[in-house]
């Protein structure tokens, strides 16, 4: 006999905040990308320009955390950019079998054209918020980053569990201490 299961109680997608970042990730991702069409990049490398943005040169596994792609795609990404000169590599001060990426004058002009895109859509994004909530809208979703920040919660005994199922990553992704190096001076199909 099939007796109907006890009424359970039920919520909306919308209350869980998973559900929610989830939603605002694919549609920034979204805008994100028609951006960096516009100027002939993929998202990916938009993501390689913006943390290169940041005035330190990094090496393709570095970008590779810090874009959120993995190491074959970041190798692949930072060969297309050096092929389009808009990055350079140069080699690392004190281990010669690593080169580090660095944004050139070309590839700031690419950036600063999809960055300035990209400040109008985050601008209209945040439009409805009063200006306190928008400044501070960053440092909450960043604190929600930190706590998160490989989904173990500062618990070193979940880290190394969820490490032991990613067999074929082998350690965790944690992007590493960055030191500043002294600076020396494909187009998507239409």
């Amino acid at each position: 006999m099939n007796e109907p299961l006890p009424p359970r109680a039920t919520s909306l997608a919308t209350d869980e905040l998973y559900y929610i970042l989830n939603r605002l990730s694919r549609s920034m991702n979204r805008a994100a990308d028609d951006i960096a069409w516009r100027h002939g990049i993929t998202l990916a490398e938009f993501n390689v320009l913006l943390v290169l943005a940041e005035g330190v040169p990094l090496s393709s596994a570095q970008l590779a955390r810090r874009a959120f792609v993995t190491p074959q795609s970041s190798h692949q990404v930072v060969s297309t950019l050096v092929s389009r000169s808009l990055i350079e590599t140069v080699d690392h001060p004190t281990d010669g079998r690593v080169k580090l990426a660095r944004l050139t004058d070309a590839g700031w002009e690419v950036l600063d054209g999809a960055r300035a895109e990209l400040r109008v859509m985050q601008a209209r994004a945040v439009a409805d918020l009063t200006a306190a909530d928008g400044e501070r809208l960053p440092v909450v979703l960043e604190a929600l980053a930190e706590t998160l920040q490989g989904g173990w919660f500062g618990d070193a005994e979940a880290a190394e569990a969820a490490a032991s199922r990613r067999p074929l990553r082998g350690t965790l992704a944690r992007t590493p201490d960055i030191r500043p190096l002294p600076t020396a001076d494909r187009k998507k199909p239409t």
